[in-house]
């Protein structure tokens, strides 16, 4: 389920305080700890992410849903290409058939409430009852294609052909894939752990991409803001603010 890469104040001063208020509220905010982050551990390694909400608010919500329910747990890294990225999330790869592996996807009933399931189940009914094609059984997201650019350390989703189609494949960017910009919905970032990432993409693979020996994710951890991250963790993120704030000020 992932598409061919062509090769993710009196009145005054009053106004003045409520624009530096303004100004100074995001960065401090920031600082206390709004950020939601996931400690992905693998058989290799964590991997702790980022993620950016602002810009893939759909692909974020629905990453933390599949990873708190457990969905992620036993996936491989299924795909991996030097250079380029590794790709993991597909529930088919839990087995030890590989044939299939980077076909799958959610199902209903993984992103679903049993109410909203319900419902879902009525709707169909009434499609079917009426002669039309109901709702496919897999669950797939309408693309948030963004302005953030597939660096190094970019998390962003998998899809098929269909702009639309994204599912629970992921991948991490090992180096620049400027391709995908604005094809892709990238959604978050690496914050630590990319020696792991390298690691899983060095492994030997086959003539299809296929790691010898994958590596399974163990554990899918939400945490919110920068108080539920250990020292090393805090030091990485502080890290990468200084690097995107240095960046972003370059002209």
């Amino acid at each position: 389920m992932f598409a061919e890469f062509i090769p993710f104040r009196g009145r005054t001063r009053m106004l003045s305080s409520i624009i530096c208020l303004m100004l100074v509220l995001p960065a401090f905010c920031a600082a206390d700890g709004d950020e939601t982050f996931v400690r992905m551990k693998t058989d290799a390694g964590d991997i702790l992410l980022v993620m950016s909400p602002e810009t893939a608010p759909n692909h974020v919500a629905n990453f933390l849903h599949l990873g708190s329910t457990g969905f992620y747990d036993g996936a491989k890294f299924h795909r991996v290409i030097p250079g380029f990225m590794i790709q993991g999330g597909d529930p088919n790869s839990k087995d030890d058939n590989t044939a299939d592996d980077g076909t799958g996807g959610p199902e209903w009933s993984d992103v679903l409430t049993a109410d909203e399931m319900d419902r879902l189940n009525r709707v169909k009914e009434m499609l079917e009852s009426k002669g039309y094609v109901g709702f496919g059984d897999t669950a797939m997201l309408k693309q948030e294609f963004n302005e953030t650019e597939h660096v190094r350390g970019t998390l962003s989703m998998a899809r098929s052909r269909s702009v639309d189609s994204a599912g629970s494949q992921f991948f991490i960017c090992v180096a620049r894939a400027a391709n995908l910009d604005h094809k892709y919905t990238a959604f978050g970032q690496v914050v630590s752990g990319m020696d792991v990432v390298d690691a899983i993409v060095s492994a030997p693979r086959n003539r299809s991409d296929y790691p010898d020996t994958p590596v399974s994710i163990t554990a899918f951890e939400v945490i919110e803001g920068v108080s539920g991250l250990d020292q090393a963790e805090r030091d990485a993120w502080q890290q990468l603010q200084g690097e995107t704030a240095m960046e972003e000020s370059r002209p």
